[in-house]
């Protein structure tokens, strides 16, 4: 990300910054969640230990922690508030912190603030009984830093005993998902935000060494 110069004073509703991917919360933006101006279906949680794109060093990095951000759509990177046919933001009086820092002459205001303060899944979800304890037990269990670890071993002795192992979080993780669904009563598309990504799919991006698909995945 590097600051821009540009004879405009104002935003032109390009979309070009939307079509780039949703933001990250911060905690400027907790009040926003927790009131549904932004549901938790709209969000996934890129998990500790996983690969993401930072935009002001540039490239690919390990978290060192939470960072939820909201889905793009489908097979597009844009973030599902934009309106393409008015390029405008369809929850603009509650847009996120990064949102409203980010001025395509100058970026430097979001590069101050990028990392400052990032919400994260506990802040949210600490006081929800059960659910919290149920979210902990599955980051314990799906640690990404452990599958990592795992895949790093899978070439050498005891491979059989790995994949087995790797197999075992595949399944806990999709039945989990099934049950907070089928019993749990909670809306599919909130699962992302609430446990990240599929393991499925995390090995997969680990193994490759990517990010993110453009929408939830």
């Amino acid at each position: 990300m590097k600051p821009a110069t540009s004879s405009r004073s104002t935003c032109s509703r390009c979309g070009t910054c939307c079509r780039k991917g949703g933001p990250a919360l911060h905690q400027e933006d907790r009040e926003r969640v927790e009131q549904g101006a932004i549901h938790t279906r709209h969000l996934y949680t890129i998990r500790k230990g996983e690969w993401a794109t930072d935009p002001v060093q540039g490239g690919l990095i390990r978290v060192d922690g939470d960072i939820i951000k909201i889905k793009g759509r489908g097979e597009s990177w844009a973030c599902r508030f934009l309106d393409d046919r008015t390029g405008a933001c369809r929850i603009y009086a509650d847009r996120p912190l990064e949102c409203r820092l980010l001025e395509c002459r100058d970026t430097a205001r979001l590069e101050q603030a990028y990392r400052r303060g990032r919400l994260s899944r506990r802040d949210l979800l600490a006081d929800v009984k059960g659910l919290w304890e149920l979210i902990e037990d599955h980051e314990r269990r799906c640690d990404v830093d452990g599958i990592r670890r795992l895949l790093e071993r899978k070439p050498g002795r005891g491979r059989a005993g790995v994949e087995s192992e790797l197999a075992g979080m595949v399944r806990y993780d999709a039945e989990i998902r099934r049950l907070m669904v089928a019993q749990g009563g909670l809306e599919a598309e909130m699962l992302d935000f609430l446990l990240g990504r599929p393991v499925e799919i995390v090995l997969r991006l680990i193994e490759r060494g990517t990010t993110s698909s453009p929408g939830s995945r």
